[in-house]
């Protein structure tokens, strides 16, 4: 029997047995760092990404001053580090913005503990655009040995959800479990008075589902800020 004739007979009983499949673009949030959207496109919608390294909170407080104008987001603080006035001055709509402070309240659980908790309920709320969950101050010792079951439970949580998930740390530790990992590195940065105004870091892709042009990527760029 000829392909061509096999090929006809499959397709009589399975039309689309040949139909190629081609994977939809994904949706994407932008950072509000020009060198950085242009590297990656973006943060993706119903994936986890990681930021880490130095310079991760001005990434971080762009991403959601980005953000909070076309979404509504959620940020989980694990140790009550967040400015919300440098975020408005760096341009956050504060009114879009959901802000959880943890360790505030005499809980039995610890901070980090509580981070991932609210995350969860976060995510199951459907909500929000963007989930961001700050572990910067959490001690690295303590992050490390979050079981890597977690990453991958809130890898599987945010597929299904229109929504960007964002963890901020010292080190990259979702890895595998993340469609995206961004280490930042700080250069030089620049002054008015006592305020900081300029900041210029060296970002890389560390993982991305789109490998193309991507990892070994390593381009500078500033961020123009009014928060340390």
């Amino acid at each position: 029997m000829s392909a061509r004739l096999l090929r006809s007979q499959i397709e009589t009983r399975l039309p689309s047995a040949f139909v190629a499949y081609k994977r939809p673009e994904p949706r994407m949030i932008l950072t509000g760092v020009p060198a950085v959207d242009a590297l990656t496109g973006g943060i993706p919608l119903h994936g986890l990404t990681e930021f880490c390294g130095q310079g991760k909170t001005s990434a971080m407080v762009s991403l959601l001053a980005r953000a909070s104008n076309e979404h509504y987001c959620a940020l989980v603080d694990a140790k009550d580090a967040f400015d919300p006035t440098a975020a408005r001055a760096a341009g956050a709509d504060l009114s879009r913005l959901l802000w959880i402070r943890c360790g505030k309240t005499k809980q039995k659980l610890r901070p980090l503990e509580q981070a991932f908790k609210v995350a969860d309920m976060v995510l199951q709320s459907s909500g929000f655009g963007l989930v961001v969950v700050d572990l910067s101050d959490i001690a690295e010792k303590y992050v490390r040995n979050v079981p890597l079951s977690s990453w991958f439970r809130f890898s599987r949580a945010v597929e299904n959800q229109p929504t960007a998930l964002v963890f901020v740390a010292q080190q990259p530790h979702a890895m595998s479990c993340a469609g995206m990992v961004l280490k930042l590195a700080a250069g030089p940065v620049t002054f008015s008075g006592n305020l900081l105004t300029n900041v210029t870091l060296n970002a890389n892709v560390l993982r991305a589902r789109e490998k193309k042009g991507v990892h070994s990527a390593t381009p500078d760029f500033s961020v123009k800020a009014q928060w340390a």
